[in-house]
């Protein structure tokens, strides 16, 4: 399961705890017990981190399947491998547990998005965004309504991340349910990203991974 290549997230410490640390890295080369990962960069202050031999860790990696699994770990030492790498403890395929089966996360998240047809049509609408994961988007709306399910589209958007800077995105996607607005209620309506490259799920899914753990952490989950 654990690829030469791979990027894994660890995070020490209790994961309900504020003082828990997230750290990025990826594997140089592995065996049936060992992993070897590069100098784990921490991801609040993006410099690397010195972790001592029997630190315990959570490793996080998105499987070639598109899963999310974790394992427990631990650093046991210290190496050369062309380079100087971490050596960490791995329990075994058996001892990895899924933490998504091809439903990806949905987390909630707040910022406008701009929602256009992809059939060359004058439609655009803005949305202010309820939730998101690398599968789709949901949101709210106050105007017209401008789309119908099954629709073509393009959605505009620019994801936060803690250190304040925006992730601009362009994906496609098809409306999948809308509600028009009432006097009463806002318009309601749901997108299935369509045509994602594999590089840009991946990404979305450490991004809301990432941000389902922040939320935890800070009691909003």
């Amino acid at each position: 399961m654990i690829k030469a290549g791979m990027r894994l997230t660890l995070e020490s410490g209790h994961r309900e705890s504020t003082l828990q640390k997230t750290y990025r890295c990826k594997v140089v080369e592995f065996t049936e017990e060992v992993i070897y990962i590069s100098y784990p960069l921490n991801e609040e202050t993006q410099r690397s981190a010195f972790l001592l031999k029997g630190t315990k860790l959570f490793a996080t990696f998105i499987g070639y399947d598109q899963n999310v699994y974790t394992f427990p770990t631990e650093v046991t030492g210290r190496e050369i491998k062309g380079m100087p790498v971490v050596k960490l403890f791995y329990p075994g395929d058996k001892k990895l547990k899924s933490i998504q089966r091809r439903n990806f996360f949905r987390v909630p998240l707040t910022v406008k998005a701009v929602v256009e047809s992809e059939q060359g049509q004058q439609n655009v609408m803005e949305i202010m965004t309820k939730n998101i994961s690398a599968g789709g988007i949901a949101g709210s709306f106050h105007h017209s309504l401008l789309f119908n399910e099954k629709d073509s589209v393009v959605v505009r958007l620019s994801l936060p991340n803690r250190e304040g800077a925006l992730l601009h995105l362009e994906l496609k996607g098809e409306v999948v349910r809308i509600t028009a607005p009432t006097s009463c209620k806002v318009g309601q309506l749901s997108i299935k990203f369509m045509g994602m490259e594999k590089q840009t799920k991946e990404m979305m899914i450490r991004y809301t991974l990432k941000r389902q753990l922040d939320l935890r952490r800070k009691g909003l989950l």
